[in-house]
């Protein structure tokens, strides 16, 4: 009985030996994370930019994404081109969520059940579009530096890997992005304006020649 009670204290020690080693990781870990919120915090736009990157060299995600979140929010128009630039540098691809042109839903509300409308409909190139997109539409980063304003953007609609044949070049400016290029849909010149908005988000519209654009919406983070 001794020998047993002496090897449940040893148990209890240790135990409590590698809860004492898990704090302490975690206390050093929270002072980390607290060194790149300070650092990624700095007024000094040129610090900022060097410690952006030396944040995404580290591949830590929590580090990053601490990094990104506070440039993206910051009031600073300059500090904001920075989070984005920093955000796709970050990122090897979007999924955004597609919403259906209001006017493609308002011609379906107006067909109701006449099966003539609906099939005129159904062979829109609109609707054809939307039939690829609304489970939403991927694109592959390709090229995007946290000093550069630009990166190629590889769409893959339709597709499971990426073609040259279907890509283009999307450039930041101030807090938005404007990309031109191929995207396998119905219409084969597609553009989309995106803004950053509140919470890392990117809204704006996707638009093919000229149908009715899409509503999308991804998130960078």
């Amino acid at each position: 009985m001794r020998a047993w009670s002496t090897v449940l204290a040893m148990a209890v020690v240790s135990l409590s030996s590698v809860g004492v080693g898990v704090a302490q990781d975690a206390t050093e870990r929270a002072g980390e994370l607290k060194t790149w919120r300070d650092q990624c915090s700095d007024p000094d736009t040129d610090l900022r930019t060097a410690y952006l990157e030396a944040a995404i060299a580290t591949s830590d995600v929590a580090v990053i994404r601490i990094c990104v979140r506070q440039s993206l929010e910051s009031d600073d128009a300059d500090i904001r081109n920075l989070g984005l630039r920093a955000a796709l540098a970050s990122i090897d691809q979007l999924m955004f969520e597609v919403t259906m042109p209001p006017e493609l839903q308002a011609a379906l509300k107006k067909a109701g059940d006449d099966q003539k409308q609906l099939a005129e409909i159904n062979d829109w190139y609109v609707m054809r579009d939307w039939r690829l997109l609304q489970t939403g539409f991927a694109v592959e980063i390709d090229g995007a530096e946290v000093e550069a304003g630009k990166s190629t953007w590889y769409p893959l609609a339709n597709r499971e890997s990426r073609s040259n044949n279907y890509t283009g070049t999307a450039s930041v400016i101030g807090d938005k992005i404007s990309w031109v290029g191929g995207a396998n849909l119905s219409r084969s010149t597609c553009r989309m304006n995106l803004t950053v908005v509140p919470g890392a988000q990117l809204e704006g519209t996707l638009q093919c020649a000229d149908l009715w654009p899409f509503a999308v919406r991804a998130s960078l983070l």
